[in-house]
Protein backbone atom coordinates (compact mmCIF):
# COMPACT_ATOMS: atom_id res chain seq x y z
CA UNK A 1 0.00 0.00 0.00
CA UNK A 2 1.37 3.36 -1.30
CA UNK A 3 2.26 5.79 2.00
CA UNK A 4 0.24 8.18 0.96
CA UNK A 5 -2.95 6.19 1.20
CA UNK A 6 -1.68 5.10 5.05
CA UNK A 7 -0.86 8.80 6.02
CA UNK A 8 -4.57 9.70 5.56
CA UNK A 9 -5.41 7.89 8.56
CA UNK A 10 -5.42 9.58 12.07
CA UNK A 11 -3.00 9.48 14.58
CA UNK A 12 -3.20 9.84 18.54
CA UNK A 13 -0.33 9.93 20.93
CA UNK A 14 -1.04 9.51 24.35
CA UNK A 15 1.66 8.87 27.20
CA UNK A 16 0.43 6.43 29.88
CA UNK A 17 1.91 6.92 32.92
CA UNK A 18 1.19 3.64 34.47
CA UNK A 19 3.09 1.47 31.62
CA UNK A 20 5.63 4.45 31.64
CA UNK A 21 5.08 4.82 27.91
CA UNK A 22 3.55 6.39 24.74
CA UNK A 23 0.68 4.88 23.25
CA UNK A 24 -0.78 5.82 19.51
CA UNK A 25 -4.10 5.09 17.95
CA UNK A 26 -5.93 5.55 15.00
CA UNK A 27 -9.65 6.86 15.91
CA UNK A 28 -10.66 5.27 12.44
CA UNK A 29 -9.42 1.65 13.46
CA UNK A 30 -10.55 1.95 17.52
CA UNK A 31 -9.07 -1.60 18.45
CA UNK A 32 -5.80 -0.99 17.05
CA UNK A 33 -2.91 0.62 19.09
CA UNK A 34 1.12 1.03 19.16
CA UNK A 35 3.44 1.13 22.24
CA UNK A 36 6.89 2.84 21.96
CA UNK A 37 9.60 4.37 24.53
CA UNK A 38 9.18 7.59 22.21
CA UNK A 39 6.52 9.72 20.37
CA UNK A 40 8.60 8.65 17.52
CA UNK A 41 8.69 5.08 18.13
CA UNK A 42 4.89 4.87 19.26
CA UNK A 43 3.93 6.35 15.93
CA UNK A 44 6.26 4.05 14.01
CA UNK A 45 4.77 0.85 15.50
CA UNK A 46 1.45 2.41 14.60
CA UNK A 47 2.36 2.92 11.33
CA UNK A 48 3.37 -1.27 11.25
CA UNK A 49 -0.05 -1.90 13.13
CA UNK A 50 -2.21 -0.09 10.73
CA UNK A 51 -0.41 -1.35 7.60
CA UNK A 52 -1.45 -5.17 8.76
CA UNK A 53 -5.30 -3.90 10.05
CA UNK A 54 -5.59 -2.21 6.27
CA UNK A 55 -4.11 -5.77 4.85
CA UNK A 56 -6.30 -7.82 6.60
CA UNK A 57 -9.60 -5.98 5.67
CA UNK A 58 -8.57 -5.99 1.70
CA UNK A 59 -7.78 -9.52 2.00
CA UNK A 60 -11.01 -10.36 3.95
CA UNK A 61 -12.88 -8.08 1.57
CA UNK A 62 -13.91 -5.78 4.21
CA UNK A 63 -14.10 -2.02 3.00
CA UNK A 64 -11.86 0.17 4.85
CA UNK A 65 -13.23 2.90 7.25
CA UNK A 66 -12.86 6.09 5.59
CA UNK A 67 -10.51 8.77 6.51
CA UNK A 68 -11.21 10.75 9.44
CA UNK A 69 -11.68 14.40 7.40
CA UNK A 70 -9.64 17.04 8.64
CA UNK A 71 -11.63 20.03 10.83
CA UNK A 72 -11.88 22.88 8.66
CA UNK A 73 -8.92 25.50 9.08
CA UNK A 74 -11.12 28.86 9.19
CA UNK A 75 -10.84 30.31 12.06
CA UNK A 76 -8.14 28.00 13.74
CA UNK A 77 -4.75 29.55 14.63
CA UNK A 78 -1.75 29.36 12.19
CA UNK A 79 -0.28 26.73 14.00
CA UNK A 80 3.01 28.79 14.12
CA UNK A 81 4.01 30.84 17.37
CA UNK A 82 7.42 31.99 18.16
CA UNK A 83 8.97 31.22 21.94
CA UNK A 84 11.92 32.87 23.68
CA UNK A 85 13.77 30.56 26.40
CA UNK A 86 16.89 30.64 27.53
CA UNK A 87 19.77 29.06 25.84
CA UNK A 88 20.10 26.22 28.39
CA UNK A 89 17.34 25.11 28.03
CA UNK A 90 17.44 25.28 24.05
CA UNK A 91 20.64 23.28 24.01
CA UNK A 92 18.68 20.84 25.91
CA UNK A 93 15.88 20.01 24.11
CA UNK A 94 18.40 20.35 20.68
CA UNK A 95 20.40 17.54 22.53
CA UNK A 96 17.54 15.33 23.34
CA UNK A 97 16.15 15.76 19.58
CA UNK A 98 19.36 14.78 18.58
CA UNK A 99 19.73 11.89 20.60
CA UNK A 100 16.57 10.61 19.06
CA UNK A 101 16.90 11.15 15.72
CA UNK A 102 13.92 13.94 15.37
CA UNK A 103 13.96 17.39 14.67
CA UNK A 104 13.61 20.36 17.60
CA UNK A 105 10.42 20.97 16.07
CA UNK A 106 8.92 17.48 16.77
CA UNK A 107 10.70 16.51 19.73
CA UNK A 108 8.94 20.17 21.32
CA UNK A 109 5.42 19.18 19.57
CA UNK A 110 5.59 15.86 21.32
CA UNK A 111 6.52 17.12 24.62
CA UNK A 112 4.01 19.82 24.31
CA UNK A 113 1.16 17.03 22.93
CA UNK A 114 2.12 14.78 26.07
CA UNK A 115 1.91 17.74 28.30
CA UNK A 116 -1.52 18.20 26.94
CA UNK A 117 -2.55 15.02 27.08
CA UNK A 118 -1.77 14.80 30.98
CA UNK A 119 -3.52 17.57 31.63
CA UNK A 120 -4.23 19.57 34.51
CA UNK A 121 -4.78 16.49 35.94
CA UNK A 122 -1.00 15.27 37.24
CA UNK A 123 0.22 18.06 39.63
CA UNK A 124 2.11 15.27 41.55
CA UNK A 125 4.35 14.25 38.28
CA UNK A 126 4.64 18.22 37.51
CA UNK A 127 6.05 18.72 41.19
CA UNK A 128 8.14 15.66 40.98
CA UNK A 129 9.70 17.16 37.68
CA UNK A 130 10.28 20.87 38.66
CA UNK A 131 11.96 18.96 41.85
CA UNK A 132 14.11 17.13 39.61
CA UNK A 133 15.17 19.91 37.55
CA UNK A 134 16.44 22.32 40.51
Amino acid sequence: MPDAQLARYSRHVYFDPDEQEFVALCTEFPHLSAFGVSVTEALAELDVALQGAIEIHEDEGWPLPPPIEPPDPTGLPSGRFVVRLPKSLHARLAASAQCEGVSLNSLVIGLLSEGVARGPGAPKEREALAGAAR
